[in-house]
């Protein structure tokens, strides 16, 4: 990605969310966007390069520093807990979109209740409970290495990558989910901005999330959640064994 494409992207991803706000008040050069207030992103140019800083959990913000060149330390803000993005050739479309969604629902989690129940994400169509679980099948037969089979009980639809779990839909007329790993530091923001959303049903609630289809449970959702898990999943799996992706 070239720069032109980074500060682009970067804030074309950013106002689509609502309730964003961007101003100048971090001063001259630089973009400052925010959330009823609070600041998510900042973009401006550190060393005549076009940047672009965003929020992380700490150890999030660890990991990324050590995977990428392209992410160090945040100027101006805490080096702890804000990232620092150049263009570069690992910096892809999708790894900057999730870390300004990262920065946008940690900076939502701090808000206060009553406010996080008027902030949504990107306006994009929901689908319903009878659309979630053959959309969460076919986005997951797409991916590399997958299997499915039904080896707990008849009414779970089991798939795998490598023989490790990503996904369970639930074949329940009266309870028409699907159960995805996830984060442990998401789940509470997840469970809170979506009501549809819960901690997961059959396996560790810190590690497995639920989902029903309904208010505010978009494609865009669905998938992202779904890749997340088969990515956490694939991180058990010797480096030998990784189907190619």
């Amino acid at each position: 990605m070239d720069t032109q494409n980074l500060v682009h992207l970067a804030d074309d991803y950013a106002r689509s969310f609502t309730a964003v706000t961007a101003d100048h008040s971090m001063g001259i050069g630089w973009a400052a966007y925010k959330l009823h207030g609070k600041v998510f992103m900042l973009v401006g140019e550190v060393d005549d390069k076009a940047t672009v800083i965003v929020k992380a959990d700490p150890i999030r913000a660890a990991i990324l520093r050590g995977q990428f060149e392209e992410i160090s330390p945040a100027h101006r803000m805490s080096k702890r807990h804000w990232l620092s993005v150049v263009a570069g050739k690992f910096i892809t479309k999708a790894l900057l979109h999730r870390e300004i969604k990262e920065s946008y629902l940690l900076v939502q989690a701090s808000l206060p209740q009553k406010r996080i129940r008027n902030v949504g994400q990107p306006a994009h169509k929901g689908i319903s409970r009878r659309q979630l679980q053959p959309l969460a099948r076919r986005l997951a037969t797409e991916l590399p290495g997958v299997s499915r089979g039904r080896p707990f009980v008849e009414k779970l639809d089991v798939y795998k990558v490598v023989n490790k779990v990503f996904l369970i839909i639930t074949d329940d007329p009266g309870e028409p989910i699907i159960t995805v790993k996830t984060d442990p530091g998401q789940i509470e923001t997840l469970c809170e901005q979506y009501e549809n959303v819960t901690p997961g049903r059959y396996l560790d609630k810190h590690h497995w999330v639920s989902v029903e289809g309904g208010k505010g449970v978009t494609r865009e959702l669905v998938e992202e959640l779904i890749k997340q898990s088969y990515r956490l999943a694939l991180k058990a799996v010797p480096q030998r064994l990784k189907p190619p992706v």
